[in-house]
């Protein structure tokens, strides 16, 4: 038996000391991408690490290697349903004090989100009326706009006189990878244990209770199992003999060149202007704001040339990716993505039609891109549910054992207020971050799944 002085001056490699914490988790995470840092941030938040650690295991040798890496990560409230868009706006304001709260950069920009509709598809017009309408006298920040104030706002984009738009000046984007990176971090630093090359095999059950999880690397036995595997989450759910309405499908994204000058757009930048609350106690600048304050210098040499643009008219997406000094243009709609029964089977070409149309929308837009050339495609990975909605919650019938999957591409948006409703879920708190009905797993039980690839505003 080693004495406590020999186990004392024993020396531990990391992975050995999250061997021997992670005998007994109080909550094991499965799945390193936004949805699972965030969940495991916030436990970690809330529980002393000894007494009942968080374990998170990602079974890819990096962070955000599935679906997160490859987001575009834009930020934006305009949603119909009240229950998507209270939660887009808290996360929105979590990201954008994210820096200050914390001294980690998540590449947080403000650029500004505009939805447009126009007549070519003339179903989005009431819609989008309606939407900002709902949203403003629910306190979202958000304006309509014709095509004028347009032109005004952004000169060099081309609309037609009949087009509207819904205009969010706070909104904009996140780096994917520093976002998650970071949330891992400050879990770390709270006591986490994050486990990376841990591919989960196994999710371990007694009759109705999880237990734990089988790894490659052995069992992790858990009061709470949290999976939040993304384009993989079927496949585990469904080991363990329980059906989840989730379909992953292969969506493409193509780069175009970002114009070296604005193409009318503009972004909001603290610059070099201070704040009364940058200010301490003595005078002198707050360290955390004078760290905003030089994190902002650096990235105004990352220009961006215009604002993120959801296109419901020419049915596109794009945003400025100002450290590749390309902008990403993807379909809105997803029912022409190919559906993929293995994840693991991906495949990375990007056709030429989807370059050919990338092209055609964003100049079509914003003519100044017509003569751009192309800089890369990728392909990403989508889970969906049927309504385009996520499974939030407990599985029914299943003690200690809970979902968060099928954000159907609007994860970035949602992540921060995910983590917080589902730790209040897991540690039997008053569930105040999300709408625990809305979002149930449970909702679809006895109906069968009617598939769509509708845009989720």
């Amino acid at each position: 038996m080693r004495s406590r002085r020999s186990l004392k001056s024993q020396a531990f490699t990391g992975h050995q000391i999250g061997m021997l914490l992670a005998v007994k988790a109080h909550t094991v995470v499965v799945g390193g991408g936004v949805m699972g840092t965030s969940i495991a941030m916030q436990l970690a938040n809330r529980l002393d690490p000894l007494a009942n650690p968080i374990v998170l295991v990602e079974r890819a040798s990096h962070l955000a290697a599935g679906s997160s890496g490859r987001s575009g990560a834009i930020l934006r409230m305009q949603y119909a349903d009240l229950e998507v868009a209270r939660m887009a706006r808290n996360s929105l304001t979590d990201y954008s004090s994210f820096l200050t709260r914390t001294g980690r950069d998540i590449g947080f920009r403000k650029t500004g989100v505009l939805t447009l509709a126009g007549a070519r598809a003339p179903e989005w017009i009431p819609r989008v009326r309606e939407c900002v309408e709902m949203l403003r006298a629910d306190g979202v920040k958000t304006e309509l706009v014709g095509a004028a104030e347009i032109r005004e706002l952004f000169p060099g984009i081309a609309v037609a006189e009949d087009v509207i738009g819904a205009w969010e000046p706070d909104s904009g984007f996140v780096d994917p990878v520093a976002t998650v990176e970071a949330f891992a971090a400050i879990a770390r630093t709270r006591g986490a244990i994050t486990r990376l090359g841990v591919e989960v095999t196994e999710i371990v059950m007694d009759g109705e209770r999880a237990m734990g999880v089988e790894t490659n690397e052995g069992r992790i036995d858990a009061e709470h199992v949290v999976v939040v595997a993304g384009p993989w989450t079927h496949a585990l759910l469904g080991d363990a003999g329980i059906e989840a309405p989730l379909r992953v499908v292969r969506p493409e994204q193509h780069f175009i060149a970002m114009p070296s000058t604005g193409a009318g757009g503009r972004e909001e930048s603290r610059g070099d202007s201070l704040a009364f609350d940058d200010l301490n106690a003595t005078g002198e600048l707050d360290p955390l704001a004078r760290l905003e304050n030089e994190t902002e210098r650096r990235r105004s040499a990352l220009k961006v040339a215009h604002p993120v643009i959801i296109d419901l008219e020419l049915g596109f997406y794009s945003r400025c990716v100002p450290e590749r000094e390309s902008t990403r243009v993807g379909r809105i709609e997803y029912d022409s993505a190919a559906v993929l029964e293995d994840p693991d089977q991906l495949d990375e070409e990007v056709s030429e039609e989807m370059k050919r149309w990338s092209r055609e929308v964003l100049a079509g837009r914003m003519p100044v891109y017509g003569d751009l050339p192309d800089v890369a495609s990728e392909a990403a990975l989508y889970t969906l549910t049927p309504d385009a909605q996520p499974l939030l919650g407990s599985i029914a019938g299943m003690q200690g054992l809970f979902v968060a999957s099928g954000f159907s591409g609007h994860g970035f948006k949602l992540a921060p207020a995910v983590g917080e409703g589902m730790s209040q879920l897991i540690l039997g708190d008053p569930i105040t971050a999300f709408d625990a009905d809305f979002f149930s797993p449970a909702r679809f039980a006895g109906r069968t799944p009617q598939w769509g690839g509708n845009f989720g505003l």
